[in-house]
């Protein structure tokens, strides 16, 4: 039995045993620091939270918290712990690594405005994009309120592709929009011209 020179961990017979220490990996035979599980904890995490908010996929998600990370001057596991303590306790939050996050968020939010669809294209009924939208708000919220969990991950990131594939939209913020939009005018009155016929 050997123990390693930082104490976190030890082999028998070349397989890799944890030593009490949270945050080690024991499956075939890797090694992973209690730090790097932490950290990867909080990205999963942070990535989960931002992609309730924006709405976006997993991958866009991680491209805002490494530019707000950029932005900010910090490390992307320090962003990572920042976007968590936003909800757990906001008090302790950085407000440079807050200001470029909010900035961040802002900028994918609204890169621009959704696009016509192309000619032939049908769109959904209403009906169906409501269904949909409501759908995608309650991932939203699910993944806001658990954004550890992978499985909820994965289902706000399908549900903004499908809203993206309905509405023939590249990203799920303008996909929302477009869809939001076609929602809310059919709900309107139809227009009666002045002087006419109510």
């Amino acid at each position: 039995m050997m123990q390693s020179p930082a104490g976190h961990r030890r082999t028998v017979g070349g397989a890799v045993v944890a030593d009490g220490c949270p945050g080690v990996d024991v499956d075939a035979g890797t090694e992973v620091e209690a730090d790097d599980a932490a950290a990867l904890a909080a990205l999963a995490g942070a990535t989960g939270m931002v992609m309730a908010l924006v709405p976006c996929t997993a991958e866009s998600a991680r491209r805002v918290l490494g530019d707000a990370a950029r932005a900010a001057g910090v490390t992307l596991q320090l962003m990572a712990r920042t976007v968590i303590a936003t909800r757990a306790c906001p008090g302790d939050v950085d407000p440079d690594c807050e200001r470029a996050l909010r900035a961040e968020i802002g900028h994918a939010r609204c890169p621009q405005s959704p696009s016509p669809p192309t000619p032939g294209t049908l769109l959904p009924s209403p009906d169906v994009l409501r269904r949909h939208l409501n759908h995608l708000r309650a991932m939203r919220r699910r993944t806001l309120a658990a954004p550890h969990d992978p499985a909820l991950r994965a289902a706000l990131e399908d549900a903004a592709y499908t809203l993206c594939v309905l509405m023939g939209q590249r990203g799920a913020h303008s996909a929302l929009m477009a869809a939001e939009e076609r929602v809310a005018a059919h709900r309107l009155p139809p227009y009666a011209a002045p002087g006419g016929p109510a």
